[in-house]
């Protein structure tokens, strides 16, 4: 029974392989580049798709979170214990660098001394950090996203960067919310941020000692704009940076508790090899550690999702049209060829024989085809847009095509092609042997 099945097979493998040759040589690359054509759209299209939300994900990682990102829990301002938590990072070889910032809400003004009214205030309220700018840059590279002027220096305590979300000439909706206007570097602003006094209180002659609390006062200082940063990170483009030693004197603030510390990891390292023993030593009390998938915004991960099904849906027009194609070009094929089909029947080749080359030959197709855009794809697309992104105003556009998504498109393209190979086949086949043989329908 194994021989049969085996000299069946070998048979419809010798009648594809005669076939092929026998086929015209312009006919077969133009199956093979219809084939080609269809899975590169199958991959490309979900893949650059899911790449825009990529992009946008690889941004947030490399200017924001970095692999690691702690903050502050939401019932308080600040991590706390953060000195104990940088000096257990300190002691993790695998961390390339990492950077701690203070955050807090302030407003920038600039031109005050020309404001004669409410309508002619150039004010803007929106986040203030507070760094180490060798820190922090070594960490996100942010210097590489300033647009105008410069970095901060370690030594500047009245410089300042601001971030293009707080600029008028950066929005695209300029008109419709209050943004500063005529601010470059070189330009004087003046920040205010909510700060604290001490206030001693005695309720009664009995109170001893005194009792102590504070109040929040607005506390304002002049900075010279050093420099402009624009990223398609949100997080960052709406943010203005000082030294997180003059934020700590404005909001009053002694201790070393900070809001947000990024983490960047040697190159192949796993995050969770720092975060696990973050989270052992019992520090999620104090701060919220997460990975930068698991700190990626929501409406991130919901657009990767919904890029991901519309791709999908794409994609499965790309296999219908495949199939169609296939199904057309074998049925062509067998049907010019019925004569031939019922010669053979005649002389004992069995149908499953002349079935299986027509089968083979859809497969030879999609194998070529298949093959040519694979290279295509991972050995010259998608190298050359990791290395050069498309650029867009949402994001960087990368083409992402994992092997293991790739693989399971090609087998479905396959398993497509084998049906399309066969019914056609089938459909000539099983007509009446001398019928086929003297032309007749």
């Amino acid at each position: 029974m194994f021989r049969i099945i085996s000299n069946t097979i070998s048979v419809g493998f010798f009648l594809a392989i005669r076939q092929i040759a026998r086929t015209s040589k312009w006919t077969t690359v133009l199956i093979v580049f219809i084939m080609m054509l269809t899975f590169f759209n199958l991959v490309a299209t979900s893949g650059f798709l899911v790449g825009i939300v990529e992009g946008a994900s690889r941004s947030f990682r490399e200017q924001w979170t970095g692999d690691l990102f702690i903050t502050n829990r939401n019932e308080k301002n600040y991590i706390e214990r953060t000195n104990d938590i940088i000096s257990l990072l300190s002691s993790f070889p695998q961390i390339q660098s990492y950077s701690p910032r203070i955050t807090a809400g302030a407003s920038i003004e600039a031109n005050w001394w020309q404001k004669r009214t409410e309508e002619d205030a150039n004010i803007v309220s929106n986040q203030i950090a507070g760094i180490i700018p060798s820190v922090e840059d070594q960490t996100t590279g942010l210097s590489k996203a300033i647009v105008e002027g410069e970095w901060l220096k370690d030594d500047d305590a009245r410089g300042i960067v601001l971030g293009s979300g707080y600029l008028a000439k950066y929005s695209r909706v300029a008109d419709l919310v209050s943004l500063l206007r005529d601010v470059g570097p070189g330009t004087v602003v003046r920040v205010t941020v909510s700060g604290k006094s001490p206030v001693v209180t005695n309720p009664g002659p009995d109170a001893v000692p005194p009792e102590t609390t504070t109040n929040s006062v607005a506390v304002s200082q002049d900075f010279i704009v050093r420099g402009i940063i624009d990223s398609k990170v949100q997080f960052v483009s709406s943010r203005a940076y000082i030294l997180d030693s003059e934020l700590k004197k404005m909001i009053g603030k002694s201790d070393g508790d900070v809001s947000e510390i990024a983490i960047v990891m040697k190159d192949g390292i796993d995050p969770y090899v720092v975060k696990t023993p973050l989270i052992n030593n019992g520090f999620s009390k104090y701060a919220q550690i997460n990975t930068s998938s698991e700190g990626s915004p929501e409406f991130l991960v919901n657009i990767k999702l919904f890029f991901s099904i519309i791709g999908t849906i794409l994609g499965s027009v790309s296999v219908v049209v495949a199939l169609i194609t296939i199904f057309i070009i074998i049925y062509i094929n067998a049907l010019t060829r019925r004569r031939q089909i019922g010669i053979m029947k005649g002389i004992g080749v069995t149908n499953f024989a002349i079935e299986f080359s027509y089968i083979c030959q859809a497969v030879f197709y999609v194998l070529i085809g298949s093959g040519i855009a694979l290279v295509i794809i991972f050995a010259g697309l998608k190298p050359y847009l990791d290395a050069n992104p498309i650029d867009t105003p949402f994001a960087t556009i990368v083409l992402v095509a994992e092997p293991a998504s790739v693989a399971t498109k090609f087998l479905l393209v396959m398993l497509i092609s084998t049906l399309a190979g066969y019914l056609p086949a089938r459909l000539i086949v099983k007509r009446n042997t001398l019928n086929a043989i003297l032309g007749r329908n």
